[in-house]
């Protein structure tokens, strides 16, 4: 359904997209596809998704390099299948590998340059037509403008994996926590809250008795931080509060809530009372006055 806001390399919109058509079904969709949603090798992420679901005929430029292009339908997707095709198809030694691998991931076009009459004329030594690897070579060019190494797109793709994991079967604690790690993006945290209401997830109003600073679940629902709610500051309110709780404390109160239409007094728990013109209702009042 492409449910994938808030998962790790995968909430874009065109991310969504693609993988919406993708249905990946195993680790190595993910894998490919953290890979490919690149400049560069984007281009070829309609193709690899057509060939996935048998649309379009798998085919490889020359036969043999079916042997490490058969996992990606025939798309060259990842650095290490550009080092290991060199080697195959024009003799290149494991150092010269790495330096097509080095100019690809700098993205070192000069070097790329040196290394095509070598990659050309050891295909052309071992029969395969110079058409054909010119094509390969102009494919892997535009690949190189943003080529991605596979074990750096797998350990992506296991967070991403994860993080989609706790949001299927956590969505309100996984919710909560996301909100929670981009407070200081009120955009983006407001995307989220949308987004919370697209998964059913009842965004509760901010409550200064249940905690500010984050974001909370609560049952299935998620409490807003009051701090993006007011556009208030975090340390400003806890100084606040800190000086009023040190004073209920000195004051050997055993505060249960606050109310605060008693008039001038303010009632603490069922039977205490705070006179209006106590210290320790002036820095409640002010707290109050300064989040609402």
């Amino acid at each position: 359904e492409g449910r994938t806001v808030g998962v790790f390399q995968f909430e874009s919109a065109g991310m969504r997209k693609y993988m919406k058509e993708l249905k990946p079904t195993v680790m190595g969709d993910l894998i490919a596809m953290n890979a490919l949603y690149r400049p560069g090798p984007m281009d070829y992420i309609p193709q690899f998704i057509r060939r996935k679901h048998g649309l379009e005929p798998v085919t490889y430029d020359i036969p043999i390099m079916e042997k490490y292009l058969k996992d990606t339908y025939g798309v060259t997707v990842y650095q290490e299948q550009v080092m290991l095709l060199s080697r195959l198809l024009a003799n290149f030694t494991r150092g010269e590998s790495d330096q097509l691998r080095k100019a690809m991931g700098k993205k070192i076009m000069a070097m790329l340059a040196e290394l095509k009459p070598k990659f050309i004329n050891g295909g052309k030594a071992n029969g395969h037509n110079e058409k054909i690897l010119e094509k390969i070579w102009a494919d892997w060019e535009k690949f190189a403008s943003y080529a991605f190494n596979k074990s750096h797109a797998a350990a992506y793709a296991v967070v991403a994996y994860r993080t989609a994991y706790l949001k299927y079967y956590h969505p309100v604690e996984f919710m909560a926590a996301l909100m929670t790690s981009v407070i200081d993006n009120s955009a983006k945290a407001s995307e989220y809250l949308y987004h919370c209401k697209e998964l059913g997830i009842q965004v509760l109003p901010p409550d200064i008795n249940k905690g500010f600073g984050e974001f909370t679940a609560e049952g299935e629902n998620v409490r807003l931080n009051a701090e993006l709610s007011s556009k208030i500051s975090t340390d400003k309110i806890e100084n606040y509060a800190e000086n009023v709780l040190g004073m209920v404390k000195a004051e050997n109160y055993q505060i249960s809530y606050i109310d605060l239409s008693e008039g001038d007094e303010i009632l603490l728990s069922g039977d205490k009372t705070v006179s209006g013109e106590s210290e320790l209702s002036g820095k409640i009042k002010e707290l109050f006055a300064y989040i609402f």
